[in-house]
């Protein structure tokens, strides 16, 4: 693996602290540069964000979210010094680093691929047509067309354009008050701090609920082969909002379900037309095999990198920058041990007390264990994956061992609320 040369720089479309810290030392010091959207940089104090890391030179302000603008800065960052690659640090940066990488000459999902990844219709219609299962599906604009298309079954409604499960509602069945409610949910779904403030332009869609366990498939990418792939067992929260409670990699099945998943990701891949870079696609296992959810174009959320950088001994941050720098890469073609992380939950309402960490991070196996609320903190019923309050990583030998271990851990943090 390498790393890129000193006179030349990375440039994130998107604010990544996580991504920054992990390359944090193994990069050159003031080789990356990151554009983010000016309100989101006022939302998150981003101002003094550079002397945070040391690979961070600067950040520049531009728009970028369903904008083109960032692409006017491509003169700017080759005057400064060359650019070795263009990265996505966020789900809604990644038509802009596509363009922008193509503009530069430069390595990445092209940017046709990277529209489709960013819009669920879109996604829809390529990966159909191009032989992937999907679920029946229609694009809507209003409570009475999830009527029209739900019928008496369970629907999906959820955001075509978004990101983290914002907005992504389970509906058992469906009438005119269910719908409507459903559609003022969706349809009013917001992230303060992930968005602008300028009027973007959001698409809706209803989908047939599907039945069977959950996974998702992390692939690195290169001329459009798949180098890399990970299988990763998702558990989902019941109810009406599908927030993810826990993953398990690599997932344990039996070689006919791997290679199953093996070739719907080359058909995802060959239908989007995607070149080079990472994908996370999600996935039902169905009675008639792998049906698509959805599939991202940048490092999943939900430290799922972290899972696959223990199960495998890989860096796959740096090897990303790689990819998209051109460069030779080597990676393993098995995971060395397995890897979990749930995320913790406490009752709506207060905090009062948080016990028990201390006893979690001394558990066997346990890698990590956070809390991320204190007392006097309000916990809200999740609705997305930004109301969880905390995660535990355990590592094992095997799946089983590690499920235990991840669980275990779990069990002994105790948030209490009033």
């Amino acid at each position: 693996m390498t790393t890129p040369a000193t006179d030349a720089q990375v440039v994130f479309v998107g604010y990544n602290a996580a991504y920054l810290r992990a390359i944090d030392g193994s990069v050159p010091s003031g080789s990356v540069v990151v554009i983010e959207e000016p309100d989101i940089i006022r939302k998150r104090d981003l101002h003094d964000a550079a002397a945070r890391f040391d690979c961070l030179d600067r950040i520049v302000p531009a728009s970028y979210q369903q904008s083109a603008e960032a692409l006017d800065l491509a003169a700017e960052l080759t005057a400064v010094r060359p650019v070795a690659a263009v990265v996505p640090g966020l789900e809604y940066a990644v038509p802009a680093t596509a363009a922008l990488a193509e503009k530069l000459g430069l390595p990445g999902a092209t940017e046709t691929a990277a529209q489709a990844l960013r819009d669920k219709v879109r996604l829809r219609e390529v990966s159909g047509a191009g032989g992937v299962r999907n679920p029946r599906w229609r694009e809507v604009h209003g409570p009475a067309d999830i009527v029209e298309f739900a019928g008496d079954g369970p629907v999906v409604v959820k955001p075509a354009n978004r990101q983290a499960s914002v907005g992504v509602q389970l509906l058992d069945s469906v009438d005119a008050a269910t719908a409507a409610q459903a559609w003022e949910r969706t349809s009013s779904a917001a992230e303060y701090e992930q968005v602008p403030d300028r009027q973007l332009a959001w698409r809706f869609l209803a989908e047939e609920r599907l039945q069977g366990p959950e996974y998702s498939v992390e692939a690195l990418v290169q001329r459009g082969d798949i180098i890399f792939e990970n299988i990763t067992a998702k558990t989902v929260i019941p109810g009406p909002y599908p927030v993810e409670l826990g993953h398990l990699l690599p997932a344990p099945l039996d070689r006919d379900t791997q290679t199953a998943f093996e070739t719907a990701m080359r058909a995802l891949v060959a239908a989007t037309g995607f070149q080079t870079g990472i994908l996370h696609a999600e996935w039902i296992l169905t009675e008639s095999g792998p049906a698509l959810v959805e599939c991202a174009g940048r490092c999943p959320g939900d430290y799922l990198i972290d899972l696959v950088d223990l199960a495998y001994g890989t860096r796959i941050r740096l090897t990303l920058i790689d990819l998209l720098a051109g460069r030779t890469v080597a990676l393993p073609g098995s995971a060395r041990q397995t890897s979990a992380i749930r995320f913790l939950a406490a009752e709506p309402g207060t905090v009062t007390k948080v016990a028990g960490l201390d006893t979690a991070q001394e558990l066997p196996g346990v890698e990590v264990a956070e809390v991320d609320v204190e007392a006097g903190q309000e916990v809200r019923p999740w609705a997305s994956s930004w109301d969880r309050a905390g995660h535990v990583i355990a590592t094992g030998p095997d799946a089983d061992t590690t499920r235990q271990r991840v669980l275990d851990a779990d069990a002994a943090i105790r948030i209490a609320t009033d």
